[in-house]
């Protein structure tokens, strides 16, 4: 699918804003060309009496080295604020053929004067504040202007060509523009500080344009017509149409540059591999400080459910998982922050997620550690234990059973059999032992329920020990859990951005070409 720069950067802006929003990116995005492809000084979809669009040319350098006195001189008029007036000047001066129609400016301050010179018809001339006044309005008017501008004259004095403001402004735009430099007032130059300034320019360009002007005073060897022919040769479609692909180029690939910039804030694989280890040493001293911390209050509680109270203390707060084990918790998620910092990994999607487990831990641990205590008194012993008992509690009913009836049967045989030989068949033994064999067969298995039931306060110890156990492997996954979805959310904005960075990639993987040893070749910074 194919994407325009408003379209794309649009997409990516979209993506950033909601990226910061979840935190996974640290600070709030910034569009990189707040406008876009939309020119400051044309209408979209212009059209006008002469066939292509101008080339616009900026005056830019420092205070008093002759801007707008250079404009001024192109004019034949004065059209631009220059001299004692200029360091207070506010305003961004506009010349242009009078069949060019501008649309309404978005800017404040901006002066504009009109020609009719067939010559100049294809050039728009801006002359804007000095960049390095004391007024920041002026700056901010340069920035806002700097990315409709095709062409920037980069205008120095022998006094003042070392200014450190405007060369900072030049080394910060100078990829982005075609640029010419001028040394103005050259009627107070001398050859050294051309050559010097020739050499600081080579330091980025590689054949610069530089030209030798004076608007104040003739002199022989003014350069200020081939300036102006210069530019005039430029202001052709060709030309326009090449700056404005290179422009569409640079600006695709700030995009690229600036969604690598987010990619390194996702951290990556490893980083979360050593994040997993980092919290499972560090739980594993935690929950033994917390196996520690609530061994001493098992027997309190232990008590209390033996008697039957509730499972909290007298003021209603909970009796076993205080601000103590809040705190001891508490501490061991702040250390995997720490570590997930530590390891550049995005924190803030973390700590949110953590957020809702450290409010409800405390309910959480409790009402498992709770649940397992009451399971264990309704299930006294463990499994042999409740059967033995089980089978203790049958044999209170059969054994007994089984006795008189065995104790029946012999009296109804001797009975039977004393009939037959007259004899007596009952005797003090047989009473006597019929008797205990009846109470033993009873006594025994009552003896065994009521000795060997464990006691609601052992049940009640080891349900809170199995409880606190089940409940702190519980907190462990809950935690692993909030890594897992973080580590799910991770991968879902990486594979958002790498998409956005491929579009970006399939477009400036070409470079838009350009004869480096033609005019507007020696005007470029060469592309890397």
């Amino acid at each position: 699918m194919a994407y325009d720069y408003s379209e794309l950067s649009q997409h990516i802006e979209d993506w950033a804003q909601q990226a910061h929003e979840l935190g996974w990116l640290k600070n709030s995005p910034i569009p990189i060309f707040t406008a876009g492809e939309k020119n400051l000084f044309f209408e979209e979809g212009w059209v006008n009496l002469i066939s292509a669009r101008p080339l616009i040319v900026a005056f830019m350098g420092g205070t008093g080295v002759g801007k707008s006195s250079l404009l001024n001189r192109l004019a034949g008029k004065p059209i631009a604020k220059s001299g004692v007036a200029r360091p207070t000047s506010k305003e961004v001066t506009l010349f242009h053929h009078r069949d060019v129609t501008l649309p309404t400016f978005p800017l404040t301050d901006i002066h504009v004067e009109s020609h009719d010179n067939e010559v100049q018809k294809n050039v728009i001339w801006i002359d804007m504040p000095d960049f390095d006044s004391t007024n920041e309005r002026n700056k901010e008017l340069v920035l806002n202007c700097l990315p409709h501008i095709d062409v920037l004259i980069y205008v120095v004095s022998p006094e003042r060509y070392r200014d450190e403001k405007a060369w900072q402004l030049l080394l910060s735009e100078a990829g982005t523009h075609a640029w010419l430099f001028v040394m103005n007032q050259w009627d107070i130059g001398q050859i050294e500080q051309a050559d010097d300034f020739e050499k600081q320019v080579k330091l980025i360009f590689n054949a610069p344009l530089i030209f030798k002007t004076s608007c104040v005073t003739s002199i022989e060897n003014d350069e200020f017509n081939d300036l102006s022919e210069t530019l005039t040769s430029l202001a052709t479609q060709k030309t326009i149409e090449q700056l404005e692909k290179r422009g569409h180029h640079i600006r695709f690939r700030a995009l690229q540059n600036q969604m690598q910039d987010y990619l390194l804030q996702f951290g990556n694989e490893i980083a979360l591999k050593k994040l997993r280890g980092h919290w499972l040493k560090n739980w594993n001293h935690t929950e033994h400080q917390l196996q520690q911390g609530f061994k001493w209050r098992f027997q309190p509680l232990a008590e209390n459910f033996a008697q039957l109270l509730p499972f909290e203390n007298k003021e209603g707060k909970n009796f076993l998982w205080d601000d103590w084990a809040q705190n001891r918790f508490n501490d061991a998620l702040n250390t995997m922050v720490i570590d997930a910092q530590t390891l550049n990994l995005p924190i803030v999607p973390l700590e949110i997620q953590l957020l809702q487990l450290r409010e409800k831990a405390q309910k959480q641990f409790n009402s498992q550690v709770e649940l397992q205590t009451r399971q264990a008194l309704a299930q006294r012993g463990n499994l042999v234990q409740r059967s033995f008992l089980k089978f203790a509690a049958v044999a209170e009913i059969i054994f007994p059973l089984t006795a008189m009836s065995w104790v029946g049967f012999q009296v109804f045989n001797g009975y039977y059999e004393s009939n037959q030989t007259h004899e007596h068949y009952l005797s003090i033994d047989f009473a006597i032992h019929s008797t205990l064999v009846c109470i033993l067969s009873w006594l025994i298995p009552f003896f065994i329920l009521k000795k060997c039931q464990p006691s609601l306060e052992k049940c009640a110890l080891r349900g809170l020990n199995k409880g606190v156990s089940q409940s702190l492997a519980s907190l462990n996954h809950e935690v692993s859990a909030v890594i897992d979805e973080f580590q799910k959310q991770r991968i879902t904005q990486l594979q958002n951005a790498k998409t956005l960075l491929a579009l970006c990639e399939s477009i400036t993987k070409t470079p838009v070409e350009i004869d480096k040893n033609s005019t507007l070749g020696r005007m470029l910074v060469t592309e890397k």
